[in-house]
């Protein structure tokens, strides 16, 4: 047995380890078996064999990473490796080389087989060792930066290396140094690598110096010239650094064994010209050699990307089917969309704006058929006042400059009639050109909204000046109302101031009805309703304003009208001043048609208010109607078309119908007639009845406080109470109300009843004064009494513990019978 070195062997199969065991010392060396990587690298730390036998497929860490290990280590990347595996795939071989790999067996092999190649890698690896130990090697580049890559390649592996920047700068120093092999590149200054090589091969002394040339050997008139100055190697930039080492060792270990031999001419025909190459039969080997290996090379490379171009080929066509299936798909899918949407929409090309898409929900609006439209372009239906740059907006979004892209305009449609749209542009592809896509919404229906709040705001602005004149002006009017009751009282019936007194109260009681109308502004002015047929109001209401004129009215009233729960004082005013607008309207006379149906209301009739059952009112004139333009302004505030008409009347009947959760809406043509149409909601309560009784004054004893922050209105209840024989305290606001009650409650003589003011400025009203009462005393009773409120705490004060009401102006009648009708409800 040789006693330098080791074999070792790295298999993880212990059968195949002891079966190359066997075989392997045949050699005369010591074998070492590792059976996993790790295993291995422990054993190498010990001590270096000469070859390393070694199994791919392995559990950790495979053979592919164990070779790159190796060859990364300084110590030991000079140990021979061969690879052993069942993998054929010529892939894997090209893999295990590229690690570093010295040889590679495929599995299964002949026993003879694997010494001999044993053998040779031992012998090689011996050579190559004993070689690089004497070699200098030349390199003639002119690229300082490759020169300066391969300078360091070649010294990693233990070579001498000279550098020479052209031929003849590399020839002087071949003559001077005599390097072990030469290395040029071929384009070079000075001298290039054709002429340095065939000078070298001219000259006796230094002629067989091995030389490899570096060249693309891409033209054929080039490599017959590298022919005839027979070089003994030739690479193909770029060349692999792994595979020019190898052929750089083969080369050194080669190169001698033909020293000596004479050189023959040889004639060869190469690319259809005869060329003459006096060599010896090494340097026609390598040439042979070097040009098969390019021919491979590019058979490969040209195999490799015909596969590559067939692959991408297919790729491209199944991208191409894929992309025109989604294009398909896309466009369905816009076309499904758009042409169920609920916005027309067009898709217009060229600055002209030419239309070459036009969905459904356009052609509805225009009135005009899709087919149609596409022969038109939008400016052949835009209303050009409303928007004159139409072309200009096309051309600037078509070449991408800024652009108002929303707007409102207004459309004509086929019949002539306009309508406002809200039009959004923006630019996108219609089968692959430049196109604009225009949407565009009926706004119709939001503008008749937009004027709806409109009025509403006005209103609201309205209510506010509204509710403070009927505060101020209805506490007046409770001082001369109140007292001229009281006065009346004094009077006997026949005496004349008993007729004077008598129409003071009428006219207060007018005065009254003009707060009335203006409290319907306020948003306390909250109607008090009761469950009535509107048959019988219709009636009575229409007769007294018709009374004595020229005009004359049909009634069409349904029979089984529904119930409704209305305030009747304020839904009479609404009829009132319908009626007086329509005689206005007739002054030579005339009929009006007034009719009452039950009306079951959808969506689809009316946007506005609810779904639900309500009663439908209609009054119809045949005057002298109401121009178009004044049509939408008719229920704004002091909005007049009469000399002496104060623009109350149809604002003051839109807000009570709006109080009531109702709808009021009117059609004229001018020279034809007015229509109002009313819808007030159906009540499912039954009506009220109520009896008539003999208006007459109930006195009683019992203890009354007044809570009002008016002087006036204080003293004229406090008349009246002591009139009705009560015993009467006073208080300005809550604060000083409460004082009262504790103390009064407290003396073991509390009030029977509180009349309070609603409505206190600067200090504490009646709704919040009734919760502090509610924690003296829980059994408190209080009336409630306003001229104006911002509540609905007039028309619902049981909701918030009162126990009555009683609206300013009131008369001694009223007050009496509210008063005991709260003392009866109590036991008192």
């Amino acid at each position: 047995m040789k006693s330098e070195g080791y074999i070792l062997i790295v298999e993880d199969s212990k059968t195949q380890a002891k079966q190359l065991d066997a075989i392997l010392k045949q050699l005369g060396y010591r074998i070492v078996i590792a059976y996993s990587v790790r295993e291995a690298i422990f054993i190498l730390e010990e001590q270096k064999p000469i070859i390393i036998i070694s199994d791919i497929l392995m559990p950790e860490i495979d053979g592919y990473q164990f070779c790159k290990l190796l060859k990364s280590d300084d110590k030991l990347k000079d140990i021979a490796v061969i690879l052993l595996t069942q993998l054929s795939d010529p892939r894997e071989i090209v893999k295990g080389l590229a690690c570093g790999a010295d040889d590679f067996i495929v599995k299964p092999y002949n026993e003879e087989f694997l010494l001999a190649r044993i053998h040779a890698t031992l012998a090689l690896k011996t050579k190559q060792d004993a070689v690089s130990k004497l070699v200098t090697i030349l390199v003639v580049e002119d690229s300082p930066t490759q020169a300066e890559q391969l300078k360091y390649l070649l010294e990693e592996k233990g070579y001498a290396v000279l550098v020479a920047a052209n031929g003849k700068e590399g020839f002087e120093l071949v003559k001077k140094f005599k390097p072990t092999l030469i290395i040029s590149d071929i384009v070079m200054p000075v001298m290039d690598g054709y002429e340095f090589a065939e000078k070298i091969k001219k000259d006796k002394d230094i002629k067989n110096t091995p030389i490899i040339l570096i060249t693309a050997l891409t033209d054929r008139k080039d490599a017959s010239r590298n022919a005839s100055v027979v070089a003994d190697g030739y690479f193909t930039k770029p060349y692999d650094d792994k595979y020019l080492i190898s052929k750089i060792e083969t080369l050194l270990t080669t190169s001698r064994q033909e020293e000596g031999v004479d050189t023959k001419e040889l004639e060869v025909k190469f690319a259809g010209e005869r060329y003459v190459i006096t060599s010896g039969r090494r340097q026609i080997l390598n040439f042979l050699l070097s040009t098969y290996e390019n021919a491979v090379q590019q058979n490969q490379n040209m195999i490799l990307m015909h596969r590559e171009l067939h692959l991408l080929n297919e790729q491209l066509e199944n991208r191409v089917v894929e992309r025109t299936e989604q294009l398909h798909a896309s466009e369905a899918n816009f076309r499904a969309l758009a042409d169920n949407a609920n916005d027309g929409i067009l898709i217009t090309t060229g600055s002209g704006g030419d239309t070459v898409y036009a969905n459904r929900k356009i052609a509805e609006m225009t009135g005009w058929g899709v087919d149609d439209l596409l022969k038109k372009s939008m400016r052949d239906y835009i209303a050009p006042d409303t928007f004159p740059d139409e072309i200009k907006l096309y051309s600037q979004i078509l070449e991408g400059m800024p652009f108002l892209n929303h707007c409102e305009i207004t459309i004509s449609q086929k019949n002539g009639v306009a309508i406002p749209v809200e039009m959004t542009v923006s630019k996108t592809l219609w089968h692959g050109q430049p196109a604009v896509i225009t949407i565009i919404c009926d706004i119709t229906e939001r503008k008749k909204r937009d004027e709806e709040f409109i009025r509403a705001c006005k209103l609201k602005s309205l209510s506010t000046l509204a509710g403070g004149i009927a505060h101020d002006f209805n506490n007046l009017l409770t001082g001369i109302l109140g007292n001229a009751s009281i006065a009346k009282t004094l009077v006997n019936p026949g005496d004349k101031l008993h007729k004077i007194i008598t129409d003071l109260e009428n006219v207060s009681l007018r005065a009254k009805d003009l707060t009335h109308q203006l409290l319907t502004f306020a948003k306390g002015g909250a109607p008090v309703k009761k469950t009535v047929s509107i048959a019988k109001l219709l009636r009575n209401s229409v007769t007294f304003v018709l009374s004595g004129s020229n005009v004359k009215c049909d009634f069409s009233i349904a029979k089984d009208l529904w119930p409704v729960e209305v305030d009747e004082g304020q839904i009479a005013q609404v009829i009132h001043n319908l009626i007086i607008n329509a005689k206005q309207a007739m002054p030579g006379g005339g009929t009006i048609q007034v009719s009452a149906e039950n009306f079951a209301l959808g969506a689809e009739n009316n946007p506005f208010i609810k779904n639900g059952k309500y009663v439908k009112i209609t009054v119809e004139d045949t005057g002298v109607g109401i121009p178009e333009e004044h049509l939408p302004k008719i229920f704004d505030p002091y909005f007049t078309t009469k000399e002496e008409g104060s623009g109350l009347g149809l604002a003051t009947a839109y807000s009570i119908i709006k109080n009531h959760a109702g709808y009021i809406m009117a059609e004229s043509t001018a020279g034809v007639g007015t229509t109002f149409y009313i819808h007030l909601p159906a009540s499912k309560k039954e009506i009220e009845r109520v009896e008539a009784v003999e208006e007459k004054l109930v006195s009683g004893k019992e203890k009354i406080l007044v809570m009002d922050d008016d002087d006036i209105v204080r003293d004229v209840a406090g008349k009246m109470l002591t009139k009705l024989g009560y015993e009467v305290d006073f208080a300005r606001d809550g604060s000083e109300a409460i004082e009262l009650y504790k103390k009064s409650k407290n003396s073991g003589r509390p009030f029977d009843v509180v009349i309070m003011d609603l409505t206190i400025p600067g200090g504490m009203g009646g709704r919040e004064t009734m919760q502090k009462l509610l924690e003296i005393d829980p059994h408190v009773r209080a009336i409630v009494s306003s001229g104006y409120s911002d509540d609905a705490v007039m028309s619902n004060y049981t909701n918030y513990n009162f126990k009555g009401v009683i609206a300013k102006p009131y008369r001694i009648e009223e007050l009496s019978r509210t008063v005991r009708m709260v003392l009866s409800e109590t036991g008192k």
